[in-house]
């Protein structure tokens, strides 16, 4: 017994307006729509598509005219002013003259010239697709073309033959994309061997009867105009267009999606299947250019190849930088995608074979040239970028790898990670798929993505986490590598042009000092060769940094040797202006000429020790800087010392060299070590140190004090002070670049010192033990060791 009034059921009645929504969900753009109808020509086999468009004037403009003339609020002579100035640029002066000769001809009155525009809109913009794949009968186009959601291509797909043509559509619902672009279509088909064409014309406004329902609203097939038996093929006419295609928008969308509808970084060019025209012009369709691919920072290569054995390779990366000839490759088993993507191991053979090519392109270093300007570089760069766009079968789906859709979430992940950022804005990638290979990964019903599931899930965990995480920690490493190398670059040069700047001041003294004592005129000129000496030591080391600019090690240990000589010359300039100053006041004060010739003596012999200390840190030599000798390192340590004797002297420092906390008299410790970089690592510390053990005392000291400890043992050396000390917050900023708390300090001694110890095996830090007050006050140099 049932309680139902209706006793047979009653099956769901839809209203025909369910159809214009059901369209306008599923083709969510103009260009969405047009690239349905495009796949759909390929879907039929034809080996071309064509796409012709015609808009002779700026739709817009047209129809307020026409507006204006049936309110009478426009003059005609007004409108045909109006109407010249809407008439596309893009016409010849054949098509332009035909389309104002045609408004000039019908302007008797406000309402034929407003007809004319009426009928100029209908008749005189539409789109048009065409192919010349397997067409349509007329029975075909009655049983299948006009059913909506028809499953012909999807069984087509499951009974297909591997060789045989793929299917690109399955869902049967691209025909609704008509309906996005105007409100009439006709649809003109015809198969080989059949004599007559047929059609159907398509009025999408009887679905906008509130009152009817879907099966009310009919269209016919009619046959057409005949033709040769070995014709075939379909043509799609939209009429009534709803947006109005300038030659702007004509250009963005062949920017936005012809350009991009086949893989733009496969390395297998296929000539381009597509033409677009715009009113009878045909329109370049220019695949990625070569120059732009130059300009990538590296080029990327992914493979995933999931095999039984969940031990076994499934994903590998090959990296390639823009300087380089070979690739860096890194791979995962099945096993550890499994792990990092937190999924079981079927679910990652699920996901069939893909493989992914992606260009990287760090904008900042982007740089123009004659034939291409940074401004064209990145204009054509930004019709390309997006990340990673999926291409299914050969063929893009959706805005995929496009700045429209971030369907890996990059740029959201970008802003929450560290370091140098990986984003869409900077690169251009495809994700190559199969239907055949990868059944479960297929397009979402609007065709703008595949459809989420347990595969489509993982494929983004691989592109939007593994391999994001992977390629940014690649990114990281080289800024890092670009900054110290800036770094290095920019400290050699401005010590250079410091280092000049001094040593031509340090010259001018010198003449004047020369001018001053008559009788030191040989002891003068012995001062003179000396310092030109140090002007060709400044000019070897600038030669040396003009031919290093590529090798990182070369620019350390200039950068390292440039701020040592800086600080040499300095005091030279420093001692030299003193020594002329002090022999002004002798002059003033009458002083005898045996005091002023004590005070050259006094500043040659410290101009030789200034000149020793250069000399300890080898600078003569660029091409024998990185050559290792054995040598005895106490020696070394003492030479470096009496180059500082002078300064601990006049600054009224206690200075303690020691080896194994005892007096190194008799002591010898051979090392197997490039010579110049102990030298040049205590000149640094020891500079320091004579700098801070002048600004204060540790407490309640009064006497400066700084030591030198060699530990044979450890093999390392301590350099220790008295001075105000370092915070331990501050342990390792001091090694940061430009970290400094002295005034006019640098901030980059200590860094680049670390560095340069670092390439070559040992180790520069801040010994950790603090003193009663709770500040640190060695530093520790371990050697490398031999071997």
């Amino acid at each position: 017994m049932t309680n139902s009034i209706d006793e047979d059921g009653q099956p769901f009645r839809i209203a025909a307006r369910a159809m214009r929504q059901l369209g306008a969900e599923l083709i969510t753009s103009d260009e969405m729509a047009l690239y349905e109808l495009i796949k759909n020509a390929f879907d039929a086999r034809s080996p071309r598509a064509k796409v012709a468009i015609s808009a002779p004037a700026d739709a817009g403009a047209v129809a307020l005219v026409r507006e204006q003339l049936l309110g009478e609020k426009l003059s005609k002579v007004a409108a045909l002013e109006r109407l010249e100035k809407a008439v596309s640029m893009d016409l010849d002066l054949d098509q332009r003259a035909q389309v104002l000769d045609l408004f000039k001809e019908n302007s008797a009155t406000r309402d034929d010239l407003a007809q004319c525009i009426e009928k100029f809109l209908l008749e005189d913009y539409w789109i048009q697709i065409s192919d010349s794949g397997e067409g349509m009968s007329a029975s075909n186009l009655q049983n299948r073309f006009m059913v909506v959601g028809t499953p012909n291509k999807f069984l087509d797909k499951k009974t297909r033959k591997k060789g045989e043509h793929l299917v690109l559509g399955e869902k049967g619902i691209g025909r609704l994309s008509m309906m996005k672009l105007g409100d009439i279509a006709i649809v003109q088909s015809k198969t080989e061997g059949e004599r007559y064409w047929h059609s159907i014309t398509f009025d999408w406004r009887k679905f906008d009867d509130p009152a009817a329902y879907l099966g009310e609203v009919k269209f016919h097939v009619v046959r057409g105009q005949s033709d040769a038996p070995e014709v075939q093929g379909t043509v799609i006419t939209i009429r009534g267009l709803i947006a109005n295609w300038s030659a702007t928008k004509v250009q963005a969308f062949l920017n936005k999606f012809i350009r991009r509808l086949q893989d733009p970084v496969s390395s297998r060019k296929r000539p381009y299947p597509i033409d677009v025209l715009l009113n009878g012009h045909r329109l370049p369709i220019v695949p990625l250019p070569r120059w732009l691919t130059d300009c990538a920072q590296f080029r990327t290569e992914i493979s995933y190849t999931p095999g039984d054995s969940a031990n076994l390779v499934a994903l590998r990366r090959d990296l390639t930088w823009k300087s380089s000839t070979s690739a860096e490759s890194r791979s995962w088993t099945l096993e550890e995608i499994s792990r990092e993507a937190g999924v079981p191991i079927e679910i990652c053979r699920r996901l069939g074979p893909f493989s992914v090519s992606c260009l990287w392109f760090n904008r900042s270093l982007i740089h123009g040239g004659i034939e291409h300007s940074k401004k064209k570089i990145l204009d054509e760069l930004n019709v390309w970028c997006g990340g990673f766009a999926i291409y299914r079968d050969g063929f893009r789906v959706g805005q995929t790898g496009g700045m429209d859709d971030d369907w890996l979430e990059w740029d959201a992940k970008a802003l929450r990670t560290k370091g140098f950022t990986l984003n869409r804005y900077q690169t251009v990638g495809s994700v190559n798929i199969s239907s055949e290979t990868n059944p479960y990964l297929v397009d979402a019903a609007n065709r703008e993505r595949l459809v989420s599931c347990p595969e489509q899930d993982l494929l983004v965990t691989l592109l939007g986490d593994v391999i994001v995480r992977d390629l940014r920690a690649h990114i990281d490493a080289v800024k890092q590598l670009e900054v110290k190398h800036a770094i290095e670059e920019e400290s050699t040069d401005e010590s250079l042009r410091k280092s000049e700047d001094s040593l031509r001041q340090t010259l001018r003294n010198v003449e004047e000092i020369g001018r001053s004592i008559p009788a030191a005129k040989p002891k003068v000129d012995e001062i003179r060769r000396a310092l030109q000496g140090q002007v060709e030591y400044v000019e070897t080391i600038r030669n040396a940094l003009q031919l290093a600019r590529e090798t990182r090690v070369e620019l350390l240990e200039l950068a390292n040797i440039g701020l040592v000589v800086e600080i040499v010359v300095h005091e030279l300039t420093r001692l030299t202006q003193k020594t002329g100053e002090l022999l002004s006041d002798l002059k003033k004060a009458e002083g005898t000429s045996s005091a002023m010739v004590s005070l050259v003596d006094n500043l040659q012999s410290q101009i030789t020790a200034t000149n020793k200390r250069i000399r300890s840190i080898d600078v003569m030599s660029p091409s024998g800087r990185n050559r290792k000798e054995r040598y005895d390192v106490i020696a070394q340590a003492r030479t470096v010392v009496s180059g500082f004797d002078a300064r601990f002297k006049r600054h009224q420092i206690e200075f303690e060299l020691t080896v194994d906390g005892e007096d190194p008299a008799g002591r010898r410790l051979d090392v197997q070590l490039v010579r110049g970089l102990i030298a040049q690592v205590l000149e640094n510390l020891l500079t320091n140190s004579v700098y801070w053990v002048q600004q204060s005392l540790r407490e309640p000291e009064v006497v400066r004090c700084m030591s030198v400890d060699i530990d044979s043992k450890a093999f390392a050396i301590t350099v220790s002070d008295n001075g105000p000390g370092i915070d331990p917050a501050y342990r390792e900023d001091v090694f940061k670049p430009y970290f400094t708390t002295r005034k006019r300090g640098k901030g980059l001694g200590l860094y680049i010192a670390r560095e340069l110890v670092e390439y070559h095996g040992g180790k520069l830090y801040l010994d950790s033990t603090s003193d009663v007050d709770g500040r640190l006050r060695t530093f520790v140099l371990e050697l490398p060791r031999e071997g």
